[in-house]
């Protein structure tokens, strides 16, 4: 389009505009408003309406907005209340195994949680000012976690059963089935325990829980160590070797009880879980 003609049409229409301007001002009231309601009811009836929509649109996508915050709060507060009823019942849990100790102990938090998949340690918040020495046996309320290695003021470093340098001497069936427990490092991602030097004869039934013996002179005897899951190895000489799974698995705990006499016997202590 010319610019000529572009600047004519222009011209045009302010004179139209501005005629019906002077006529809408010079015409008595009652003939201006039956014209303004004839033109909203026609030529401007589809662009009040579109205008409804986008006002209704706004306010929809407002609410829409407010209704996702709210579900967002929501979602995060619940999230908040199951941690803190799954926190609710570890406390509770190990309260119940504080009050069946018979032997002094100190109970501390897990500051450094591992993960079930790797590390060998965890941080705890007890130390020298609790009177934690190297040695104490750890335990959970599922069983064995593992002893103090490292001694600080007000923290202390534990070897859990994970540990390759983690030994124990247990038994099942009673006494008629003794051996060391270590960790297996395999192929499989979930850490598991080897129960070594088991002697040849006898059943050992699948789910056969083991506990320490208390020889050594680190673990009292009757702490769960974990439950038989089947043979590794039973080819070499009387003895053979077994698979268990933990009693305790390490990226669930988070607090734990510190054991400061070693010689007391913790049978009835724990839970037995058939």
């Amino acid at each position: 389009m010319s610019e000529p003609y572009s600047s004519r049409r222009d011209t045009i229409t302010f004179v139209i505009c501005l005629m019906l301007a002077v006529t809408a001002r010079l015409t008595p009231v009652k003939y201006a408003e039956a014209v303004t309601s004839a033109i909203r009811d026609t030529v401007l009836f589809p662009f009040l309406r579109l205008q409804d929509k986008v006002q209704q649109q706004r306010v929809w996508s407002v609410r829409f907005e407010e209704i996702s915050a709210r579900a967002d709060s929501v979602s995060a507060i619940e999230g908040k209340v199951q941690g803190l009823m799954q926190e609710n019942a570890r406390l509770r849990a190990i309260l119940r195994l504080r009050a069946r100790m018979s032997v002094h102990h100190i109970a501390a938090e897990v500051l450094f949680q591992t993960q079930q998949t790797e590390g060998t340690t965890i941080i705890v918040s007890a130390g020298e000012r609790e009177g934690v020495r190297r040695w104490a046996p750890v335990v959970a309320v599922g069983g064995l976690v593992g002893s103090i290695q490292t001694v600080d003021r007000n923290t202390s470093v534990v070897h859990t059963w994970a540990h390759p340098d983690f030994g124990a001497a247990v038994t099942a069936l009673g006494d008629s089935v003794v051996g060391l427990v270590a960790p297996r490092f395999g192929e499989s991602a979930t850490m598991m325990l080897e129960l070594r030097g088991v002697w040849y004869g006898g059943e050992m039934p699948e789910g056969t829980p083991v506990f320490t013996s208390g020889l050594g002179g680190v673990y009292p005897r009757g702490i769960p160590v974990g439950r038989i899951q089947g043979v590794l190895d039973d080819r070499v000489g009387w003895s053979r070797s077994l698979l268990l799974e933990p009693a305790v698995h390490l990226a669930t705990v988070s607090h734990v009880l510190i054991l400061l006499v070693e010689t007391e016997d913790l049978n009835g202590a724990f839970e037995r879980r058939q």
